[in-house]
């Protein structure tokens, strides 16, 4: 397979139905430019011999980004390798056996600290008698790699027979005081699997793991005729350039008795549907299989330190119940002690298998080969260092350029109220008026995730010319539009609000004072506020709601809030911006002299209670730079009616905000509405309704009123 066949795996979907559907590197938060260099880096070790075939899979947040197929799967009879290539995993096969134990461990039908020996006889000898379970499940056991290595496979007749022969063996040292990796160990504790529960092992691993887990193409033993021989991987060894077939498909079964230690034979798929059941902590698709307590004990590394390379930066090698784990350092802690953390688990097997689980990213990476004693593998790990471990990929960065997609959208129905398109600290966003700002995250092409729903795409439309013409989610089209050119001027409409609203009065008033009854009736409560409000923009915000009280104030400086008897606190830059619609100025004043930029957006048909209908403008105070407010002005009487924006709730952060103003009335020289209706998007708050039940003007207010401070009380 040439590099572009193999580049373009990143994009196909699988033949038919995978636990892992298709998705792209960018939609899944990879760079799709690392994902092709490791694609690029595994098309390389063929092209050079260093292995004669390869299938590479990488499943992040559970899909598919890349599934690709390299080489040859027998080379000799140039059968091209394609994806579901079967392997032969060979230690791969070891965590199987150690979830079947846990299994037992659950079931108490053996315990950790068991010896041995109480199970299989031959182990009574003098050297192997003080063996555990624990102590084969971690290689600390001290048997030897093997007893079989200079054995024929094809020759054995029972498992049995492989573990009896580790009964009385000298041992590597005194069990559980160091680490020697033993495929000996584990074929013994194969065999106790079968003295526990009276049938063989292989039984039961395809009962209680392969059938749960819907692994239909794996398979303990490769008998003869057996279906996935059609699909099997011819097996090899030597050096690079120099591989010479040991086995192929057309052969008897290399190990006619299931070896825990290295007998399973099985897909790239098949085995991430094992990991991936470890990944949710023992929870298959269909159902819990181990304990997430079994889990956690699997990955604890054991007492003795594997050494070990490993090609992951940074990274260290270690082991813990018949899995490998590669641990990372963290700070010292008080004591002064290293505590290492959990990066990565799997297994790699002699033939050239390897499975990796990140945890913490949400990732899996199998990179099989047929290529016996290949060291591509950390070649590989350095690669998926840079792809899951390095700093975390911005897809904005391959995304189109932004101002592209920024605007005014809305649909071709009468009255819609249009949406934006707006600049956004993490890219774009949507900002949908009164009720949010969503950003949107790139997901490759036109396509951008909704970051509070990321199964949620939003898709951009293109003409011929490749503009932006609007966008769809779903059924659901937008699209994109300019104000039309006979709405009046910003600068028009804000001299009519300036004359109609007279906030500039406020100066010569010194301070109005709105005292109001609140209620909120989906909350069953009510209660006061007093509302403070002086030129040229300061104003004071009491309540008290049920047995609640706060306090927020704006000094032309800060933003100020207490709650409670809690100490005041003065807001954040973010949090202030998002209160700047408070002060009487800001809804009902002249922008102009703010310094705000505007732009009248829309024209709309209302209908009033009496069936009325009201000519509407809508004023955005800000541009596109970011989420603004917008004003709804009666086009016919210059009354501002309504206002869409974000506000800060103590508790719940950012909401949408809806105000209805009505009842207005002159006081001070200004007028101002005595009724104000305030919704939430929060269907759990509801409606907030506001009436004005006295109001008066003073020319002075106490020192440090704006800044919630409490004055000095004299003698």
């Amino acid at each position: 397979m040439g590099l572009l066949l193999a580049t373009a795996c990143l994009l196909a979907p699988l033949q038919g139905p995978s636990p892992f559907p298709a998705s792209t590197p960018i939609e899944e938060g990879l760079s799709p430019d690392v994902v092709a260099g490791l694609s690029e880096l595994v098309q390389g070790f063929v092209d050079s011999g260093e292995v004669v075939g390869a299938e590479l899979l990488v499943i992040k947040n559970g899909r598919t980004v890349l599934h690709g197929a390299f080489g040859m799967r027998d080379a000799e009879r140039e059968v091209p390798m394609e994806p579901g290539g079967v392997f032969c995993v060979r230690s791969m096969t070891k965590p199987l056996i150690g979830t079947a134990i846990g299994m037992l461990l659950e079931e108490k039908k053996i315990r950790l600290d068991d010896k041995v020996a109480t199970y299989l006889p031959a182990f009574g000898a003098e050297s192997t008698q003080g063996i555990t379970i624990e102590q084969l499940l971690q290689h600390s056991s001290g048997l030897p790699m093997s007893k079989i290595i200079a054995v024929d496979p094809r020759s054995l007749t029972s498992i049995r027979e492989v573990a009896d022969l580790g009964g009385g063996a000298e041992l590597e040292f005194e069990p559980g005081t160091d680490f020697n990796y033993s495929d000996q160990g584990t074929d013994t504790l194969t065999a106790l699997i079968e003295v526990v529960t009276g049938a063989p092992a292989e039984e039961f691993v395809q009962a209680r793991i392969l059938d749960p887990l819907g692994m239909g193409e794996t398979t303990c033993i490769m008998t003869a005729g057996h279906p996935l021989r059609d699909r099997a991987c011819s097996a090899y060894s030597g050096n690079p350039g120099y591989w010479s077939r040991f086995w192929g498909p057309e052969d008897e079964a290399l190990f006619p008795i299931f070896l825990g230690s290295q007998g399973l034979y099985s897909t790239a798929v098949d085995y991430a549907k094992y990991l991936d059941m470890w990944m949710r902590k023992g929870r298959g698709r269909d159902g819990r299989l181990i304990r997430s307590s079994s889990v956690r004990r699997a990955l604890r590394p054991g007492p003795a330190k594997r050494v070990g390379g490993t090609g992951f930066p940074g990274l260290e090698s270690s082991y813990g119940s018949l899995i490998q784990l590669w641990m990372s350092a963290t700070p010292a802690d008080p004591a002064g002690e290293q505590a290492r953390e959990l990066v990565a688990f799997g297994h790699t097997g002699s033939d050239g298998t390897h499975a990796w689980a990140f945890p913490k990213e949400k990732a899996m990476v199998l990179y099989f080969t047929q290529s016996r004693g290949t060291t591509t593998g950390m070649q590989v790990e350095d690669k998926l260092g840079e792809l899951l471990l390095s700093a975390p990929f911005n897809p904005i960065e391959a995304a189109p350029p932004l101002e592209q997609h920024v605007g005014y959208y809305c649909e071709v129905t009468e009255n819609d109220r249009y949406r934006s398109i707006v600049h956004h600290p993490e890219g774009i966003a949507l900002e949908i008026l009164g009720k949010a700002v969503v950003p949107l995250i790139y997901a490759g092409g036109d396509r951008w995730k909704l970051k509070i729903s990321p199964g949620t795409v939003l898709e951009f439309d293109r003409s011929d010319s490749g503009e932006v013409t609007g966008y769809h989610i779903g059924d659901h089209y937008e699209y994109r539009f300019d104000p039309e050119p006979d709405l009046p001027s910003a600068d028009e409409v804000a001299g009519h609000i300036a004359a109609t609203h007279k906030i500039d009065s406020l100066a010569s008033v010194g301070c109005l004072t709105l005292q109001s009854e609140v209620s909120l009736e989906k909350q069953g409560l009510s209660g006061t506020r007093t509302a403070w409000y002086a030129a040229p923009n300061s104003w004071r915000i009491d309540e008290v709601i049920g047995d609640q009280t706060s306090a927020t104030a704006f000094d032309g400086d800060s933003v100020r809030m207490q709650v409670g008897d809690k100490p005041v606190e003065v807001l954040s830059a973010d949090a202030a911006a998002a209160l700047s619609s408070v002060g009487l100025a800001d809804r009902f004043g002249d922008w102009r002299k703010r310094g705000e930029t505007a732009t009248v957006i829309q024209r709309i048909e209302q209908t009033n209670g009496d069936g009325t209908k009201l000519n509407v403008l809508l004023v955005r105070l800000g541009d596109t730079s970011g989420p603004a407010t917008t004003l709804y002005i009666d086009e016919d009487r210059w009354i501002v009616g309504r206002l869409d924006g974000m506000t800060e709730i103590p508790g719940l952060g950012k909401l949408g905000q809806v105000i209805e103003f009505g009842d207005f009335r002159e006081i001070g020289g200004m007028f101002i509405p005595y009724q104000a209706e305030l919704e939430l998007a929060n269907p759990m708050i509801g409606k907030i309704t506001s009436t004005v039940t006295e109001a008066s003007t003073a020319k002075v207010m106490p020192v440090g009123h704006f800044r919630l401070e409490v004055p000095e009380q004299k003698d």
